[in-house]
Formats: C-alpha cells, structure tokens, sequence
C-alpha cells in the first residue's frame, strides 16, 4: 500500500470564547443562588458549605478566563 502525501495542516478557526465564558459564570451564577437559599441548612448540616466556596472559585476561574480570551484577542 503506498503511502499517501500529508495534507497540509487546515489553519486554527478564529472563535469568541467570550459568550461561552460568560455562559458559565453564570451557570455559577445559578448554582451558587440556588444552594445558598434553598439547600444552605443542608450543606451546614452535612459540613458541606464547601459547595458555595466551588460556585465561588467557579466564578473567579471565568472572570480569569475573560482575561484570558480578552489578552488573546488583542
């Protein structure tokens, strides 16, 4: 079987990440609001407020993704 030329490698495709970033953060968003008012007596209860503490890292990581996408744009 011969061997085939390798094509040459297509370009990298030019996309915003932003409106994706921004759709998670306010997934955080969401999920944080919605442990801290409906399940907050249970995550005191089974010592697992550290869930709050993720929704709030979650939200950190994408204002840094922002940064991010922000710094390569330019």
């Amino acid at each position: 079987m011969p061997k085939r030329p390798r094509r040459p490698t297509p370009e990298p495709y030019e996309v915003d990440e932003r409106p994706l970033i921004l759709a998670g953060m306010a997934a955080w968003v969401v999920a944080f609001v919605v442990l801290a008012v409906f399940f907050r007596s249970d995550l005191r209860h089974r010592h697992a407020e550290f869930w709050l503490w993720s929704c709030g890292i979650g939200v950190l990581m994408g204002l840094y993704g922002l940064h991010f996408a922000k710094k390569r744009r330019r």
